[in-house]
């Protein structure tokens, strides 16, 4: 019990140091791991609130750093439905060319859908769920549109301790660009409640059909089921691979509740 209030203890700070914002595919859905979502869902007639805060560096030349604070809404509609939306309440950017500056953030409505349930432990058994949401451009005049309208997420349980998760998501925003985001990450219960998490993400952005981007990053950290209704997400997040933008390190925490 002393090891997780020293967890309890270092997620509070976390959260007022970071979480990150830019590595979810869809807002509003859960995840059973630090990024990647799992085809499970929130239970029927239950609500799951997650407070978030994000602390991102980006390695150019202004020294950019961006903290966001925000908080996760989901809800089991159904027994294999659940809609939510995540709400970035406040945004700080600081770099050497503005200096600071503050805004509020965007609105992100989304849905998991599971449409296929994992029957055992076999080698061939999964699970698969629908995944989609959009971004409404509240922070400010010049944001745009963003649509997720198809995304796949592939959950396999190889036990009660071991676990595998994978996601890839179309996200569209307005004319400007089109891409694909595509999480994989795997987690094993050390304990009933402690789980190391080691993910892996890419992002491929089409930018005006004249320019390709590609980021590829790795993500270490744990979830920790400190009671039966509060879990606490820690995490780091690095590119290791950036082409036509820059490359970032986030620190990741944040807090599962259900009610």
């Amino acid at each position: 019990m002393q090891i997780k209030n020293i967890l309890a203890s270092t997620f509070v700070l976390l959260l007022l140091v970071g979480t990150p914002t830019q590595s979810f595919a869809v807002g509003g859905i859960s995840n059973s791991k630090v990024i990647v979502p799992s085809t499970d869902t929130v239970p029927k007639k239950r609500i799951e609130i997650e407070p978030f805060a994000s602390f991102l560096f980006a390695d150019d030349e202004n020294n950019t750093k961006t903290y966001d604070l925000g908080l996760r809404l989901t809800y089991g509609l159904l027994d294999t439905v659940e809609v939510g939306a995540s709400f970035f309440f406040v945004t700080f950017e600081d770099d050497d060319l503005i200096n600071t500056d503050s805004s509020f953030g965007n609105i992100e409505p989304g849905i998991k859908w599971r449409f296929l349930e994992q029957e055992d432990y076999s080698l061939t058994s999964f699970s698969l769920a629908y995944e989609g949401g959009i971004t409404l451009p509240t922070s400010g005049s010049d944001e745009l549109w963003a649509f997720e309208p198809l995304g796949l997420i592939l959950t396999k349980n190889f036990s009660d301790q071991l676990s595998m998760d994978h996601d890839v998501v179309l996200r569209i925003v307005e004319d400007e660009l089109w891409g694909i985001i595509s999480n994989h990450g795997i987690g094993y219960y050390l304990t009933n409640w402690f789980q190391p998490v080691a993910e892996l993400g890419y992002i491929y952005e089409n930018i005006d059909n004249s320019r390709n981007a590609h980021v590829l990053n790795v993500t270490g950290g744990f979830t920790a089921n400190v009671t039966d209704y509060a879990t606490i997400i820690i995490g780091v997040t690095k590119d290791i691979v950036s082409e036509d933008t820059e490359d970032t390190l986030v620190i990741t925490s944040a807090l599962t509740l259900i009610f």
